[in-house]
């Protein structure tokens, strides 16, 4: 059955070598800001194993600490920590960096991503910019960085499981849905429930499929049927919302673009809805502010994958109001789109290979107050 209780987040055990007391204090500041993972620091006699180890390579022996921490705890990440770029190949973390990227070098050195290849890197030239703040911080929360661009996928409700089970839900009739001639869940339309009827992890590999000739039958009344009524526990909004985080998968669901303002129409009851990482933030900043999914990418510091993932199941639960622009043709929406983090206008590639820019703060209402302000120190004004 699936739980809709919420699960405890992820930890992640953090050891620290040879790092001073200030940057040990920055570190630890940072990962009690950061609620999506659990990052706990841990000392070498706590007898616990790391899954990340930071060495401070800056020493003049930092490549030799690096290895001896390696050989030590061979089934951890051990990272190179430091402003120089090391001369052997290891994870490498570079010095200084910024609160709005730090957790996302973390979780690429983690996957085994981040590696320094000194053959490859050897010829070209690290260049440092200093800022208006220009210290010997080794963490700063400025964001005078260059542009950070992501690339992102959108995907289509037709032919998914979400697809269907959204469609009968606006339906009368009981409908069973089937895989390969066996039913795995019912739908309830009048009870607004649903009766899974096979395992929740059979669910979510089945929502990453889109090549399904999904078939469905209607369940007839029957004095079985007030048995089925009885068994059927799960709100039908709460299946919805799990199957939407479960197709989703950190993509942007159609018809919504980066150019789409949205607006919450009412905080969605997250305690009768399964986890999502950075739910209530989201819905505090978005049922107060309409906003387009480019310029709330700027604005909040949260992983791009929450916010999608948030955007699918608000949505699919009809929590979201959506405005499209009236100069976004249907084309310009199918072409891979492109977020960045410093504010810009949002490059689309197009069908012929050449590159337009668009104000993506047109479509949307400006933002008053508080906001406005925050804009405005975001463009450098």
């Amino acid at each position: 059955m699936m739980n809709n209780s919420i699960p405890k987040v992820k930890t992640a055990d953090v050891l620290l070598i040879n790092v001073d007391d200030r940057q040990t204090a920055l570190l630890r500041m940072a990962f009690k800001m950061y609620n999506s993972v659990n990052y706990q620091l841990i000392q070498p006699e706590d007898n616990v194993q790391p899954e990340l180890i930071l060495v401070d390579g800056d020493a003049e022996d930092g490549e030799a600490i690096w290895q001896k921490t390696k050989d030590t705890y061979p089934h951890a990440v051990v990272v190179f920590f430091a402003r120089q770029a090391p001369s052997i190949t290891v994870p490498y973390l570079m010095k200084p960096i910024k609160f709005d990227t730090l957790f996302q070098h973390l979780r690429n050195l983690q996957q085994g991503n981040g590696v320094w290849l000194p053959e490859i890197y050897s010829d070209f030239e690290t260049v440092e910019t200093k800022t208006d703040k220009a210290s010997n911080d080794d963490i700063s929360p400025s964001a005078n960085t260059s542009s950070q661009s992501v690339t992102i996928e959108r995907f289509h409700t037709q032919h998914t499981l979400l697809g269907v089970v959204k469609n009968l839900s606006q339906q009368k009739e009981d409908t069973a849905i089937l895989f390969e001639g066996k039913p795995v869940l019912i739908v309830f339309p009048d009870l607004a429930k649903v009766l899974l009827v096979v395992e929740s992890d059979v669910l979510q590999k089945l929502c990453m499929r889109n090549d399904v000739e999904w078939k469905t039958r209607v369940v007839p009344a029957s004095a079985s049927t007030d048995k089925l009524h009885k068994k059927a526990k799960l709100k039908l909004q709460a299946c919805i919302w799990q199957l939407s985080i479960w197709t989703s998968r950190g993509r942007l669901i159609a018809p919504i673009t980066p150019n789409t303002v949205i607006k919450l129409k009412a905080w969605p009851n997250l305690t009768r809805l399964a986890y999502l990482p950075e739910a209530i933030r989201l819905s505090a900043f978005l049922v107060r502010s309409p906003v387009a999914l480019n310029t709330l990418y700027k604005l909040l510091p949260v992983s791009l994958e929450d916010v999608l993932n948030y955007i699918a199941a608000t949505y699919s639960i009809d929590a979201l109001e959506i405005e499209q622009p009236l100069n976004h043709s249907a084309l310009q929406q199918e072409q891979e789109m492109i977020l960045t983090r410093k504010v810009s206008p949002l490059v689309l590639h197009t069908a012929d290979g050449t590159e337009s820019a668009e104000d993506t703060e047109g479509g949307a209402e400006k933002p008053k107050g508080l906001l406005a302000r925050l804009m405005g120190r975001l463009r450098g004004n």
